[in-house]
This record gives C-alpha cells, sequence and structure tokens, in this order.
C-alpha cells in the first residue's frame, strides 16, 4: 500500500508541471529604474532549437508575438543602435516523457560604460524569467508564457516613464 502512495505520487508530479508557468519574482527597484529614459525597444529573439521549431515554437512567431504585445502595450519599437534591446531566449529541452522543458526569458540589455575604463558594453538592466514543462503537442503555447512575461516589462516601462509626458 505505501508503494502505491509512492508511484502515484511520482506520476502526478509531471502532469502538474505541465500546467505551471508562473514567473519567479517581481523586480526589484533598482531594475525598473534602469528603465527611465528608455525611448524606444530594439527586439532581439534567440534562435530555437531545431526541435523546438518543428514542434511549433519558432524564433518568428515569437518575434510576432512580442512586438504585437509591444504595440498592443504602447512601448515604442525602434531599429536605433541606441535603443535599449528587448532580448527574448526560450531554452528548451526534450525529455524521454515526452515533455518539453523550458526556460523563458525576457531581459532588457542597455549599453553602458565601465567606470574603471570607459570600454562600453551592453548589459542588462532589467529581466524576468519563468521555467516550467509542456507536453510537446504544446510547445507553442509557451508563447504565451513569453507574452506574459513582456507585460511585465511593459508593466515596469510605464510605471518609470509615463506615456502622458
Amino acid at each position: 500500500m505505501r508503494w502505491g502512495l509512492r508511484a502515484s505520487l511520482l506520476v502526478s508530479v509531471p502532469l502538474v508541471m505541465a500546467t505551471v508557468a508562473v514567473p519567479l519574482g517581481h523586480q526589484q527597484d533598482i531594475e525598473r529604474e534602469n528603465l527611465t529614459g528608455v525611448s524606444e525597444v530594439n527586439v532581439v529573439v534567440e534562435e530555437m532549437s531545431d526541435e523546438a521549431e518543428a514542434d511549433g515554437l519558432t524564433q518568428r512567431s515569437l518575434l510576432r508575438a512580442v512586438e504585437r504585445q509591444l504595440e498592443l502595450r504602447g512601448v515604442p519599437i525602434g531599429n536605433s543602435r541606441y535603443a535599449a534591446d528587448l532580448y527574448i531566449n526560450v531554452s528548451t529541452h526534450l525529455g524521454s516523457t515526452g515533455l518539453y522543458a523550458y526556460y523563458a526569458r525576457v531581459s532588457v540589455q542597455q549599453l553602458a560604460t565601465l567606470e574603471v575604463n570607459q570600454l562600453r558594453s551592453f548589459v542588462d538592466t532589467w529581466d524576468m524569467a519563468s521555467l516550467g514543462a509542456v507536453g510537446g503537442a504544446y510547445l507553442s503555447e509557451v508563447e504565451q508564457v513569453v507574452t506574459q512575461l513582456v507585460d511585465l516589462f511593459c508593466d515596469d516601462y510605464f510605471k518609470m516613464n509615463d506615456p502622458l509626458h
């Protein structure tokens, strides 16, 4: 009887993981403040694995979804080399059970100057991530997780950049 309980718990864990996709926390004030004065963002989406692309989660669809969400929310999208980059990275791993584990991360990269040597480099100044698992047939739904993370960026963006001024 005791063994049966353990076995049912082990079987049910992957099913719960398949439905959970919650952001890992709220932004600290310093990260939110780093968005002050950002006038526009360039959207950069990392390449997806061949497996993920074949199962419906594509770089192109993520780019369209993110740009659509930014336009809907009113965040200016640009192509300026001085704009901040809204960087989208989704890593996936297809397990032997047919479930994909994923890590979705949205970050803002801005040009910064190091005080020590005056070198300029892009650095992460804001980020939010989500970790979860989905069945292979539902991998494209990770796009919704990314748009939720983009929504969190938009919320923080508008807290620091009032659209009425």
